[in-house]
């Protein structure tokens, strides 16, 4: 099961991607800010110092505000998002206490109390406690074991105050190489340290349903089956192209670059396995292979 932290991952990378289709050419970075309390929202987009009209940017938020969520806490009222063309990483940052809208805006009566039934808090903001027509309403809580049950992940705590950075590997250095072609499908794994630590890549092919097909995984089988569109190696390096989908399940950038520490014969092994298991992808779209 994704945690909660992989789904707010995976909802920002969605909103720069909404950005990024509805942005001019030529442009140099995006700042997107919600701002929410209860039901009442503005989402606004600045493109190089440009407003930008995005749709799509509601319901994700919504979503986000959800997953932030923490018990006697809240959730954040504002979260600012950077994203720039060339890459899939973001920048910005969530504020669970001050005001989120411009000065003098008025929120409505139901926003206030909505929000404080959806997401109670122990502690309540001064303006909000001001802003309110009646008594802080009393929330129900999802008790704490519920939420281990179902939401339990090793990933961090959701922010709902502070810095949000998402940085995906663009690059790579291996120093060794495992091979195993004995198995059911030939199994390539480049280890980034010579003992075999630190990140690694997986390259694997795997037959599921009776059909083949080929799996790429990085350190905590964060992978994808399917997704590279282009595999180049020469005696220095290996360069991977993916699609967004297959970039976000690995937690990369769409062009990895793979810096190959390795001697002629390992790379020359590294080239016949890498090319079985690639072919071997019958059901999905072969990558298309230069020094192969």
């Amino acid at each position: 099961m994704r945690s909660k932290y992989d789904e707010e991952c995976r909802l920002r990378l969605a909103i720069g991607d909404l950005v990024r289709a509805a942005a001019p050419p030529g442009w140099n970075g995006a700042t997107v800010r919600c701002a929410q309390v209860g039901g009442f929202s503005r989402v606004t987009v600045e493109c190089d110092g440009v407003e930008l009209g995005v749709q799509g940017l509601e319901e994700p938020f919504r979503r986000l505000r959800e997953l932030s969520r923490r018990d006697g806490e809240g959730t954040w009222f504002c979260c600012e998002l950077r994203f720039t063309p060339e890459s899939r990483s973001y920048r910005g940052q969530v504020d669970a206490d001050g005001f989120p809208f411009p000065e003098g805006t008025d929120i409505p009566d139901v926003a206030l109390l909505e929000e404080l039934t959806l997401f109670p808090r122990d502690t309540v903001p001064g303006w909000l406690l001001d802003a309110l027509p009646t008594a802080v309403p009393v929330g129900i809580r999802e008790p704490e074991e519920h939420r281990r049950r179902f939401h339990g992940s090793p990933r961090p705590r959701p922010v709902i105050s502070g810095e949000l950075v998402y940085t995906p590997a663009g690059h790579l250095a291996v120093h060794r190489l495992e091979v195993d072609e004995r198995a059911a499908g030939p199994i390539a794994v480049l280890h980034e340290e010579a003992e075999g630590g630190g990140d690694h890549l997986l390259f694997l092919a795997t037959k599921e349903a009776g059909e083949r097909s080929y799996w790429v995984a990085r350190k905590d089988m964060r992978g994808t089956g399917g997704g590279i569109t282009a595999c180049v190696l020469d005696d220095r390096r290996l360069v991977l192209h993916l699609t967004p989908k297959a970039a976000d399940d690995m937690e990369t950038e769409t062009v990895l670059t793979v810096e190959l520490n390795l001697g002629p014969v390992e790379t020359e092994r590294l080239r016949a396995v890498l090319g079985r298991v690639f072919r071997a992808g019958v059901s999905d779209p072969m990558p298309a292979l230069t020094g192969f």
